[in-house]
């Protein structure tokens, strides 16, 4: 049993506070299966039915936006319910790893939100364009 097993066994037989890990594992362990599957349940919808309902640099930033939170959840659990403060060295490489995911994540919000301006503006040019030529166009009388 690795490092993650041994500090699996441990969180959940350590009923000491000082020692423990930040939150209990009976808690953090089911809620982040519960994240895992509303993203996973998130993502088979973007990839099985968003196909042609959205924008595809939508799709696709926000799939791999669900992809990185997939990859970020597990370590969340294992950050808060697995792994004690006093396991310095893995307690450290965890939340490292986390901060850095979680800004990853930001970042990724930040350039949905950007594509979102960007995608606005060509369907508003766009927009202004038909208006115009409906507008310049001669009558036709029937």
């Amino acid at each position: 049993m690795g490092f993650l097993g041994a500090d699996l066994w441990k969180s959940l037989y350590d009923f000491g506070m000082e020692y423990g890990p930040l939150a209990p594992s009976w808690f953090v362990l089911p809620l982040a299966m519960v994240a895992l599957l509303v993203v996973a349940a998130h993502m088979i919808v973007l990839r099985e039915h968003a196909i042609g309902k959205m924008p595809e640099s939508r799709r696709q930033i926000r799939m791999m936006t669900g992809w990185v939170m997939m990859f970020t959840i597990p370590l969340l659990a294992y950050g808060f319910g697995i792994v004690s403060p006093t396991n310095q060295d893995n307690f450290l490489m965890a939340w490292t790893c986390i901060v850095g995911l979680l800004g990853g994540i930001v970042l990724m919000a930040c350039v949905d939100a950007l594509n979102s301006i960007r995608l606005a503006r060509v369907q508003s040019r766009e927009l202004h364009q038909k208006l115009h030529a409906l507008l310049t166009q001669p009558e036709h009388d029937g």
